[in-house]
């Protein structure tokens, strides 16, 4: 135990909810909701794996999601600034704050071979600050206002698809029906046209009922809506995006990213 940090190693029922990983949606659960639809929009996988639905023209949902996919993979490095509404049992929540993905240029020599292959952190700025990191093996939850760091593996977040994902053998249409929008969700922007997508996963998943999507024609994501199995909706509006941004072939630049700068004095759960 160091002087500056708390180390702690605790162990929770499954009937009980974890700190940082409630029941129902809030703020920071929508940035581990999102992790499995990210992950595979953006890592590469070695091959196409068959298809499970017929070829399509270039204008159903399949094609543009397959479009969405094949872009985000030659993504580098993903900025934005989003704000978050969740909706459920009759209460309405906020948060708002930016976000940055990226897959360092890892080359195996001692200068970068501690780097992940793959680096998701959101920053809360409201309604508290936190971030959420995930680098592929720990999924950290860093609540900054309570001084408080929980650590859990990133294999274990959201079952063995999550972590093949971030092996990179998961086509998104292996996992998740591309088909029409949902009616009922309705979202516009006032400069440029958007087309909406839904998906519907393949196999009943614990978290994730469905997600639906709005992309322009640069293929750009604008909005997303989660809906989760105790009928919660999570809308997330993403504004400022910018691509390739963050030099991934420099190490030092892809460390300030993943560090958490813990304050003084911060406890850190394990599980």
């Amino acid at each position: 135990m160091s002087d500056s940090t708390i180390h702690l190693k605790r162990q929770y029922s499954s009937r009980q909810p974890r700190p940082g990983l409630p029941f129902r949606t809030t703020p920071r659960r929508a940035a581990t909701l999102l992790l499995p639809l990210l992950l595979i929009l953006l890592l590469p996988y070695p091959g196409r794996t068959a298809s499970l639905e017929p070829a399509a023209a270039d204008n159903s949902p399949r094609q543009l999601v397959t479009r969405l996919q094949e872009k985000y993979r030659r993504v580098t490095s993903l900025g934005f600034d989003f704000t978050q509404v969740t909706r459920g049992s009759g209460r309405e929540r906020h948060g708002q704050g930016n976000a940055v993905f990226l897959r360092p240029r890892v080359t195996g020599s001692d200068s970068d071979k501690d780097l992940p292959r793959a680096v998701m952190r959101w920053n809360y700025t409201a309604p508290d600050r936190q971030v959420i990191l995930n680098d592929g093996r720990e999924l950290s939850i860093y609540n900054i206002g309570e001084r408080q760091l929980i650590i859990t593996p990133a294999r274990e977040l959201n079952n063995d698809i999550t972590y093949a994902f971030f092996a990179g053998t998961r086509n998104l249409l292996d996992d998740f029906r591309a088909v029409p929008p949902d009616p009922r969700l309705v979202f516009s922007l006032a400069d440029r046209p958007l087309q909406a997508v839904r998906l519907l996963p393949r196999k009943p998943q614990a978290q994730v009922k469905s997600v639906q999507l709005w992309v322009d024609d640069k293929l750009l994501i604008h909005h997303l809506v989660i809906e989760d199995h105790f009928d919660s909706i999570t809308e997330l509006t993403f504004t400022n995006i910018h691509l390739d941004s963050v030099d991934v072939h420099d190490p030092d630049q892809v460390r300030r990213i993943v560090d958490l700068q813990l304050q003084p004095g911060t406890e850190i759960i394990t599980r």
